[in-house]
């Protein structure tokens, strides 16, 4: 069955000791200080952005939200990279360990892409217990391809989606969620959402997406070929969408179409399977449906994803 996220909002308040911190000093950034002298290409942290100096400002007290002459928005911080509404931005510098811990109410589901490192541990609990919500994971974030020869000896596909549901509600919970690396590894987290799982499909135990469901990955590389052959690439990011075709029971047809209405304006997290082999058939983006009766038993949701950055 088709899995979508409905994510809880995280704001400043959610965030708890122990997570990246608002200006992220250990992985060089700054923060912008009112009537600070700067110079041309020296970045500062100001309102969750990283902010590029492109020229040097006349007014220093002019932030550089206002001032977007003097400044560049490079991208988000470390700590709101995997909050922002996209995909690929992991954070900048931060090496050996990149941890979030955030307290949220009644959640329910989690989903993680993107992530930067060797592993990931994850824990949901109680916040007031400290009673476990949901069973702990620890896990590499490099998966071994299936045959004896490629486990002992292939290399290792890196873990681009990672979801969690089953969470017991519970009305004040604390969600912790570390990836690790080496001392000098680069480490981050491109999307975190926290929430609640919308499902469609047919009755209980029973698949809901059909075989026909497909991933497409959209490269946004541009490239520009001379009269000699030779062409100049430069690099970009690329996003998956997805086409699930899922036949769905007619009885719950009407919750999936409202629940769906009122995600058309923001990106969420989407699976295609709970089974693992399925898990190329997810993404992150912005999602659109169109419902139709098939029959008394059956009716059928077309949902396209089409993916962010």
């Amino acid at each position: 069955m088709a899995i979508v996220l409905v994510p809880n909002p995280v704001t400043d308040a959610a965030f708890r000791p122990g997570s990246v911190p608002e200006v992220d000093t250990t992985a060089g950034e700054v923060a912008w200080t009112s009537g600070q002298v700067v110079a041309v290409g020296a970045e500062r942290v100001y309102q969750r952005r990283v902010w590029k100096c492109a020229v040097v400002p006349t007014d220093a007290t002019v932030p550089p939200n206002i001032d977007q002459r003097a400044w560049e928005d490079m991208r988000p911080s470390n700590r709101w990279a995997p909050f922002d509404n996209e995909v690929q931005t992991a954070g900048v510098g931060r090496k050996g360990s990149a941890k979030y811990v955030l307290f949220m109410r009644f959640v329910s589901g989690i989903a993680v892409h993107n992530p930067i490192g060797n592993r990931l541990t994850l824990t949901v609990k109680d916040a007031d217990t400290g009673e476990d919500l949901s069973p702990p994971i620890d896990r590499s974030l490099r998966a071994s391809r299936p045959s004896l020869w490629n486990y002992l000896y292939g290399p290792k596909t890196p873990v681009t989606s990672f979801r969690v549901d089953g969470i017991t509600l519970r009305p004040r919970v604390l969600v912790t969620l570390e990836v690790t690396g080496g001392a000098t590894d680069d480490v981050g987290v491109g999307f975190f959402s926290i929430g609640s799982w919308v499902t469609m499909g047919l009755f209980t135990g029973r698949p809901g997406v059909l075989y026909t469901a497909r991933a497409e990955v959209v490269n946004y590389t541009t490239r520009t070929e001379g009269a000699d052959g030779r062409y100049r690439q430069v690099p970009r990011g690329s996003a998956t969408n997805l086409t699930l075709p899922v036949a769905v029971n007619p009885e719950d047809a009407n919750r999936i179409w409202s629940a769906l209405v009122q995600l058309k304006d923001t990106p969420v997290s989407v699976f295609a399977s709970r089974q693992e082999k399925f898990r190329y058939l997810s993404s992150v983006g912005f999602v659109t449906s169109d419902l139709s009766p098939e029959n008394q038993a059956i009716t059928k949701a077309n949902i396209f994803v089409k993916g962010i950055v």
